[in-house]
């Protein structure tokens, strides 16, 4: 337990230093240098997660407290951390559309930041640890596990690691978050190169959609957490790491 304190305190102080850092300092390079920035935090990103990945391999070969752990604790890590990052991108998004100051844009710089950090740590780690088999859900997970579940109150026997409504909002957080990450690409085109108008104009408005739709995903994932007393301890387990006595 102390271990995830030291870890979660050690990614809190890191969070703080690179805001503070980013929002005064930074931040006034990064029209610049920003897809650099970005190119090389996806890269560093990347290379971490894939040594992270063997790594817990290893020590879980040789730990059985390892291998009884739900959630790794550089996987509470790149979730929270990732979760911060896209909180800024929603916040200082809605800012930026409401109106354009210099500080939202830093935000917005700085929630990409963080959230290509940890989710390249993440999809690196995803693919090497092969965590597709376990979270990508099936057509039973989709519709038995979730629609029918919350809808019309079918019972459902859990039986892997993540619940059915779990992998099924997985999956649409990534397929919106993708359109959100290819789109944005295209938006920031224009300061480095030409790109034809028409494109720009179907990018800003795929971002803008796309971001409401994954705003308002996030708050249902929250509100069936929050609603629902049997997924309580499934939330506390992404602080510390330990399968719920009961599920």
């Amino acid at each position: 337990m102390l271990k995830r304190v030291l870890f979660t305190a050690g990614l809190i102080v890191f969070i703080a230093i690179v805001s503070v850092l980013w929002m005064y300092n930074l931040g006034t390079i990064y029209f610049r240098e920003i897809r650099w920035i970005l190119i090389g935090t996806f890269v560093v990103g990347t290379i971490a997660g894939i040594i992270g990945a063997g790594l817990k391999k290893r020590f879980k070969l040789r730990n059985d407290n390892l291998r009884s752990e739900r959630h790794s604790i550089d996987s509470i890590i790149e979730h929270w951390g990732t979760a911060i990052g896209i909180f800024m991108m929603i916040v200082s998004g809605f800012q930026i559309r409401d109106r354009a100051r210099l500080s939202a844009v830093k935000l917005h710089f700085l929630g990409l930041f963080f959230t290509l950090l940890f989710g390249s740590y993440f999809l690196a780690d995803f693919l090497v640890s092969k965590k597709y088999n376990t979270l990508l859900p099936g057509m039973k997970d989709i519709i038995d596990g979730t629609i029918k579940k919350y809808l019309l109150r079918l019972k459902l026997k859990e039986t892997g690691k993540y619940l059915a409504s779990q992998k099924s909002s997985f999956l649409a957080f990534t397929i919106i978050g993708g359109l959100i990450f290819v789109s944005g690409v295209i938006k920031i085109v224009p300061f480095y190169g030409h790109i034809p108008l028409q494109l720009l104009k179907i990018a800003t408005s795929v971002h803008d959609v796309s971001a409401v739709l994954f705003a308002l995903t996030l708050a249902l994932h929250i509100l069936l957490i929050i609603a629902r007393r049997t997924n309580w301890s499934l939330l506390w387990s992404w602080f510390n790491g330990k399968y719920p006595e009961r599920r």
